[in-house]
């Protein structure tokens, strides 16, 4: 699996305004700006993520996008969720139930559940990460949470 740009933008651009030392909105040109973004893209995936949520807007002078939760309530997969970033590792991972998701190998395939299972960790691990974690750089808490995926995987 490859995360797009779109779910590491949106990332990005949260990190970059969860680390505000005085928690002011900021404007999609600063932050794209620091971050070497594009204000147009930015535009795009932050309509995205208004609507499900993770950002206000406040308009005028001094205007820009502040977080609508606090940075320890918006995980990397709720970033990736709003701005449609693929949580499948493979297809196949999707196709647990045949009848929904016919598989011409469901009935003899024999790798479908391994599929299935890391996809499940991979997603209990993006869920299990915040935008705080990534600002405060929680290193152990992501190695933490490694380990127990690899070690519940086993």
């Amino acid at each position: 699996m490859k995360i797009s740009t779109r779910g590491h933008y949106a990332v990005q651009a949260l990190v970059d305004i969860a680390s505000q030392p005085d928690k002011s909105p900021v404007s999609l040109s600063v932050i794209a700006a620091r971050q070497e973004l594009s204000q147009n893209y930015l535009e795009q995936l932050f309509v995205k993520l208004r609507k499900k949520g993770l950002v206000r807007s406040i308009r005028g002078p001094g205007g820009g996008y502040l977080l609508a939760r606090l940075a320890t309530e918006i995980s990397i997969g709720d970033v990736f969720e709003a701005v449609d970033e693929s949580l499948v590792i493979t297809e196949c991972a999707t196709y647990a139930d045949s009848v929904k998701h016919p598989c011409s190998k469901a009935s003899d395939c024999r790798t479908q559940s391994l599929w299935a299972k890391l996809c499940n960790h991979f997603n209990d691990l993006l869920f299990s990460i915040s935008i705080d974690d990534v600002v405060n750089g929680n290193i152990d808490i992501l190695r933490g949470a490694l380990q127990a995926s690899v070690n519940n995987a086993v």
